[in-house]
């Protein structure tokens, strides 16, 4: 594509008339400066700018031109213009692209058989103002002489390419940094619990309504390519991560609810086995031992609590076997009260009819909760892990990219020979 540049030049023209000498006439006058009208009185090459957009000569208040005439016949013409041109731009390393701008120089009236156009042997070409500007860099200044053929013959043509490089830095801070805050933003998402589900998927729509918004405001002062620029890239990257994120949030609600389903047919698929077995054992008892007596149960009985009142006997009151069923009472409550978040499972409690009195626990997680505790963690370092390495990626390439493409333009500093 084509853009414009704007500058202000001092544009000086030399060539030798003759016509013009004065060194026979007087040998006191070293040379003859007159005003910015008597130009038009004289004859020039009639050289110009052929492929600027604009040029106009500055008048401050008078038109800016300056006429000096040597004895020989030597006229040296110097115009203060400001001239509007075109420049090829690629920006497929936008923003850190380099921009080419050229100035073609020709006679406009008069082929290479009237006028040869020539640089000045020493240093033709060279800036007066700093070449570091508000946004762009001057690398490279390099002029050269062509020859172009008309249907009304040949013209030499004088060319100077100017090469500027992108200031990336605005960009940095208005485009990059922001759009990395909302992605790390959505990555917060990820620590948040699942029951949570408002304030993840809230997260992860206003990461990506703020990305969208601010790539909107570069978007629209940059022109319509065809083509894909690294700015681009990067914003499909960071896009595709926050769309990502709410990927997972579903994917993983949607895991939940099936762990949730399956849990729930197993416990049921549990609770219809301990009852069948139940069934089971008190038909089997019915079948082998008939109907018992109250002797042998109460015997059965008594036997079953001096078993249980054993670790008791030694001196042990009953008031404090009371005492201490109702601490494991209440331990055992307070333990209960713990397992109903799923990673208490207790074992070996015995019972009688009125008293508890041993029991031990010990905590363990279920392999279904480890593999969900090691996904969690899997995914929360995997997200911010392969963004940092994508953007690794990108950032080296794109910079390697520019280096290469400053080295060019500094190679084209030097004029050929």
């Amino acid at each position: 594509m084509s853009a414009s540049f704007t500058l202000d030049l001092l544009f000086s023209q030399i060539w030798h008339d003759p016509r013009l000498r004065f060194d026979h006439i007087t040998n006191c006058l070293q040379n003859l400066t007159l005003g910015y009208s008597m130009v038009e009185k004289l004859w020039t090459p009639n050289v110009c700018f052929v492929n600027s957009k604009k040029t106009e000569i500055h008048s401050s208040p008078t038109p800016n031109i300056f006429l000096m005439i040597y004895p020989n016949g030597t006229v040296w013409v110097n115009y203060r213009l400001q001239v509007q041109s075109p420049c090829m731009v690629d920006l497929v390393l936008f923003p850190m692209d380099i921009m080419n701008c050229e100035l073609i120089i020709e006679s406009y009236a008069y082929n290479a058989a009237k006028v040869k156009l020539n640089w000045r042997e020493w240093q033709p070409v060279f800036s007066i103002a700093k070449s570091k500007l508000s946004d762009f860099t001057l690398y490279g200044l390099q002029w050269t002489k062509n020859s172009f053929e008309y249907a009304a013959g040949q013209w030499d043509q004088l060319t100077v390419s100017l090469t500027f490089s992108r200031a990336y830095g605005f960009y940095i801070l208005q485009m990059y940094i922001p759009t990395y805050s909302s992605v790390f933003l959505s990555f917060v998402s990820f620590w948040i619990d699942l029951k949570a589900l408002p304030a993840r998927i809230t997260l992860g729509v206003s990461s990506l309504m703020a990305l969208t918004f601010q790539y909107g405001n570069v978007a629209k002062n940059l022109p319509r390519v065809g083509y894909v620029k690294s700015i681009d890239v990067y914003m499909v990257l960071t896009t595709a991560f926050i769309f990502l994120t709410m990927i997972e949030v579903a994917f993983v609600c949607y895991l939940d609810s099936e762990n949730n389903l399956r849990r729930k047919e197993r416990q049921a698929e549990k609770k219809k086995e301990r009852v069948a077995a139940l069934q089971r054992k008190k038909d089997k008892k019915k079948n082998n031992y008939g109907a018992t007596t109250l002797t042998n149960a109460n015997a059965a009985e008594s036997d079953l609590r001096s078993n249980y009142d054993e670790p008791f006997s030694n001196g042990t009151s009953s008031s404090h076997k009371i005492s201490i069923s109702r601490q494991a009472n209440n331990m055992f409550e307070s333990l209960h009260a713990l397992a109903q978040f799923g990673n208490l499972f207790f074992a070996f409690v015995f019972e009688s009819r009125t008293l508890t009195y041993s029991f031990f626990f010990f905590q363990v997680y279920s392999p279904t909760t480890m593999m969900r505790i090691r996904n969690g963690r899997r995914r929360t370092k995997a997200f911010p892990i392969s963004f940092c390495l994508l953007n690794l990626i990108y950032w080296c390439y794109y910079l390697y990219q520019n280096y290469q493409a400053k080295l060019e333009a500094l190679a084209q500093m030097t004029p050929p020979s």
